[in-house]
């Protein structure tokens, strides 16, 4: 059996090089190859297959089953092909913005209460309602790395308004934030939200970041749980504004003393539960994804967002297994290939 696996770097980095090799030992063979190796013309692939420890350059058909990270998806043309001839394990097709994540989530009366009050940015009419009705709000963009781009903004009088980015917090006028909002928010595809207080004890803000894998049963398993803190934060948590992990455990017992252990079950099995549905959103069968949690001060839940290609680092030889387990066995992905 052969399976695909589609990323955009020219050569293979550290985790294909463990599938392949993983997967070799349960003689499945792994084609390697980016989004330049595809020849439309001829649906052929000048790919690199990996063979006795090396990757060795071929000309090959395109494999039935290719794993996609979605970073890929903007190749659409080559995708589009792709799709037409295999089973692709991330294929593009209805991906959640920020704003139907929530939207369709509310629909469900499961979910929510997990869902936070969202409106997309289409004048400043839309701010000022939130504003009116939360009196905290978060400017977000619909689509952002790192919290790049996510401002607070805090109604303290008809004419008086904080504004927090990151660790700076200023205060302006109504005007001034009009013109804030109309000159940085309104010129881009910006979401406004309630805002929700995931804070730390000592101030900071926190989320939870669960991390999902499909297993050779075509189950989710869930293979790591993060709380990332972002040091001397308010608003979002942001590595490259510093920021670091709190053992799920230690943060757990801190929270909830005797309890913690019954929490943590509580939310994992929630958390199972938000990945089944989010698939069945998509109306797709999904190989690997990560969701972002946050816990108010009424230690309520609720869901900040779903990323379709989380960072891989620290995990890579337990993905190995499960994405091999999961891409050699056709009936994980609900018998898509028949």
């Amino acid at each position: 059996m052969r399976i695909g696996y589609l990323r955009n770097y020219k050569q293979p980095r550290q985790l294909a090089n463990l599938i392949a090799s993983v997967a070799q030992s349960k003689g499945v063979d792994i084609l390697y190859f980016s989004p330049k190796d595809v020849d439309l013309n001829k649906s052929r692939i000048r790919g690199l297959l990996y063979k006795d420890g090396k990757w060795k350059r071929v000309k090959a058909k395109i494999p039935k089953i290719i794993d996609v990270n979605s970073n890929c998806l903007k190749h659409k043309k080559i995708i589009k092909h792709l799709r037409k001839n295999a089973h692709l394990t991330e294929n593009g097709q209805n991906r959640l913005s920020k704003f139907t994540l929530q939207e369709q989530l509310n629909a469900d009366s499961d979910f929510q209460k997990l869902t936070i009050p969202t409106n997309n940015c289409s004048s400043f009419s839309d701010i000022e309602q939130f504003l009116h009705e939360y009196k905290d709000i978060v400017l977000r963009p619909i689509r952002s790395n790192h919290a790049d781009g996510v401002y607070k903004v805090t109604k303290n009088s008809p004419e008086k308004y904080t504004l927090n980015y990151y660790n700076t917090s200023i205060e302006v006028s109504y005007e001034e934030l009009i013109a804030f909002c109309n000159n940085e928010i309104l010129i881009k595809d910006y979401i406004v939200q309630k805002y929700i207080s995931s804070i730390t004890p000592d101030g900071n803000a926190f989320d939870w970041r669960m991390h999902f894998e499909k297993t050779g049963h075509g189950n989710w398993r869930i293979i790591n749980n993060q709380i990332r803190v972002g040091l001397n934060q308010k608003t979002t948590t942001n590595w490259k504004k510093g920021g670091g992990i709190i053992d799920t455990d230690i943060f757990m017992k801190l929270k909830y003393e005797d309890e913690a252990e019954i929490k943590l079950e509580q939310i994992k099995e929630r958390g199972l539960q938000v990945a089944a549905k989010i698939e069945s959103m998509r109306k797709e069968t999904l190989a690997t994804l990560s969701i972002d949690f946050g816990i108010d001060h009424n230690d309520d839940l609720f869901i900040f967002e779903a990323n379709d290609a989380p960072v891989t680092t620290n995990l890579l030889g337990e993905i190995a297994m499960l994405r091999t387990d999961y891409g050699s066995t056709p009936k994980s992905m609900g018998d898509t290939l028949g």
